[in-house]
């Protein structure tokens, strides 16, 4: 779990230091005062990825060169520093005093999770946000999927090279037999995991919405077919399309809430007590397995939600083994959750309070 964090020139925060209760810690503030720019820097470390920039240099704050962050996570083997910094326009991530190559080293001992007031788009827009938020579970429960997934990305990337090059079929098919294996195994680590994970998601959901709601996991190509015959079949179309249109990169989740799909009959607020519920199950299913909890990162509870649907959402929360650190605009939007410490920030300074 996250025991401190230090911030250097990220977005509106030129400098800060904070220690978690491990925990609950509350972070109050008005609006762009800085409590997501922290709840950014957090998530960055975890995932080497931001919540809404898409180059590391809007990450920087104006006028400096450079952003760091740098935080101590207690882990099973004790008291870890991991860093990340940006100067230059180059990247360089540390853990315990070493440099790594994958953020997945900081990942396997610091798992963060998210629920900001955008998280209703994970059931409502396209299959990269589910699928990369499952993924985050079967790389904590199935420790091969990393490594296997990687070679499948790879040869993946080659083959579609190989049609936008105007290759051959016969070349095309080459990359097949890795893409093959690897990705009847990614879809193996997946099902292995929904299937742990639905009986937990439905439990939630049911108590956040008082509907039963499920998911349902499509692999990315048909049920009755191998892989390897449906890159041969689609090997046409794909040249055609100048891309690999089936395999696991197309997976998906799709909900259903009293048999009918979601996105076609909840509300934008149900859907983001659904979207939350698939977060907190994952959470909890982890945590039977894993020997310290998730950071759970939350921002805004009270957006679009009622009072009733905010006060099921923070008990579930508040049920579920994790560190919290929770951001509001008023100590009343703490309530419910065990919080134990508490900042405020202006104008990215934070500041404990009593």
């Amino acid at each position: 779990m996250l025991s401190s964090i230090d911030i250097e020139n990220f977005r509106c925060i030129e400098r800060a230091r904070l220690e978690f209760d491990p925990r609950g810690t509350g972070i109050l503030g008005r609006n762009a005062s800085g409590k997501t720019s922290l709840l950014e820097a957090i998530f960055f470390l975890g995932h080497a990825r931001s919540l809404r920039a898409n180059t590391r240099e809007k990450l920087v704050r104006r006028g400096e060169s450079f952003f760091r962050i740098v935080a101590e996570i207690d882990a099973p083997r004790g008291i870890l520093t991991a860093g990340t910094e940006f100067v230059g326009g180059r990247s360089q991530t540390r853990l315990a005093g070493h440099g790594i190559s994958s953020i997945s080293e900081i990942a396997e001992i610091l798992p963060i999770q998210l629920i900001d007031p955008s998280v209703h788009r994970l059931i409502e827009e396209g299959s990269a946000r589910r699928r990369r938020l499952m993924d985050w579970g079967v790389f904590h429960v199935e420790h091969n999927f990393l490594a296997v997934w990687r070679r499948y990305q790879r040869a993946l990337l080659q083959r579609n090279a190989a049609f936008r090059a105007g290759q051959t079929l016969a070349v095309v098919s080459a990359w097949e037999g890795e893409m093959a294996e690897c990705g009847e195994a990614v879809d193996r680590y997946r099902g292995h995991y929904v299937a742990m994970l639905r009986p937990v998601f439905e439990q939630i959901a049911g108590k956040l919405l008082g509907e039963a709601a499920t998911f349902e996991y499509r692999r990315g190509w048909a049920a009755d077919q191998s892989l390897s015959d449906e890159f041969a079949a689609k090997r046409p179309r794909d040249q055609q399309l100048r891309t690999t249109t089936v395999g696991p990169h197309r997976s998906d989740l799709t909900f259903r809430v009293d048999g009918t799909l979601a996105r076609d009959r909840i509300s934008r607020g149900q859907q983001k007590l659904l979207a939350c519920a698939l977060i907190l199950a994952q959470v909890q299913l982890r945590s039977v397995t894993a020997q310290v909890p998730t950071t759970l990162l939350l921002d805004d509870p009270a957006a679009e939600l009622d009072v009733d649907n905010l006060g099921k959402l923070l008990e579930a929360i508040d049920s579920v083994p994790s560190q919290l650190i929770v951001t509001s605009v008023s100590e009343a939007g703490l309530k419910g959750v065990n919080v134990r410490r508490t900042f405020h920030v202006e104008q990215g300074r934070f500041t404990p309070m009593l």
